[in-house]
């Protein structure tokens, strides 16, 4: 009889996901595993190992065989063995490799030639997403951090993310006074009469009930405003902001360090 000698094999589920992760089919999965374990099986053998149905055992055959996994002998009834997997694995890792480098040309080729977007602005309605954006902003920022602030409520809340981005970009946190600068682990700056009248505390005869909690530019192209009115807070989030190259110039050239006391943190 055909399956004379022929042992069951135990089918490793975790090898099946794993052979399913670089694109082989559940059916393709179980006849390549069988094979590598039997070394060589007829049609009929395999299906008796796989439980695959008759009808779908000779269509994974034919796939595998397309794919330069699996030879067949030729011969009536036909046999079948694995290529060397040695040789597959290393062919797939070339392959692979070269099809991530031509992706990785193609997505850079994208970015690069893609007209700049217009100028879009967003309104971070819950706190969530204007902490999210916050957050994000500060990591994904790949030259520099401007932070304008004076609620050290809200400096105490990003202090981590504000220290890490600090650490691999240039940042300019601009703080109202210098008991916040003494209240902050990172280097500080203040700014003269425009940025304190137009940013931090407005001009009596303006009259303004919208005051700013926070201004973050990133990169010179990306900004985000945390307002507050009669105690509603709103977030203006604008990328690509066509000011901000401008602001982001202004405020460098007009801020001076902050020189901390020695006993601050």
């Amino acid at each position: 009889m055909l399956l004379a000698g022929v042992a069951d094999v135990m089918i490793d589920d975790s090898l099946l996901s794993d052979l399913k992760k670089i694109g082989f089919s559940e059916y393709e999965a179980k006849v390549y595993v069988i094979l590598t374990a039997l070394r060589v099986a007829s049609a009929r053998e395999i299906h008796e190992q796989t439980k695959i149905p008759r009808g779908k055992i000779y269509e994974t055959l034919t796939s595998l065989a397309q794919k330069g996994f699996i030879v067949s002998s030729g011969k009536s009834p036909a046999r079948y063995s694995p290529v060397d997997v040695a040789r597959i694995f290393e062919k797939m890792k070339r392959d692979s490799t070269i099809s991530l480098e031509n992706l990785f040309r193609r997505l850079k080729a994208l970015e690069t030639e893609t007209p700049e977007p217009l100028m879009q602005g967003y309104k971070l309605c819950t706190e969530w997403t204007r902490d999210n954006q916050i957050r994000m902003m500060l990591r994904r920022a790949k030259s520099e951090i401007i932070l304008l602030c004076d609620d050290k409520k809200i400096l105490s809340r990003y202090s981590n993310d504000i220290s890490h981005a600090a650490k691999r970009i240039v940042l300019y946190l601009v703080v109202s006074d210098r008991e916040l600068a003494e209240f902050t682990s990172v280097k500080c700056y203040m700014g003269g009469n425009d940025i304190k009248s137009s940013r931090f505390h407005h001009l009596e005869e303006e009259n303004h009930t919208l005051s700013m909690k926070l201004l973050l530019l990133a990169d010179r192209r990306e900004s985000l405003s945390i307002l507050e009115e009669n105690g509603l807070m709103t977030g203006i989030f604008i990328c690509p902001d066509i000011f901000a190259s401008y602001l982001s110039k202004k405020i460098v050239d007009e801020i001076e360090p902050v020189r901390k006391s020695r006993t601050a943190a």
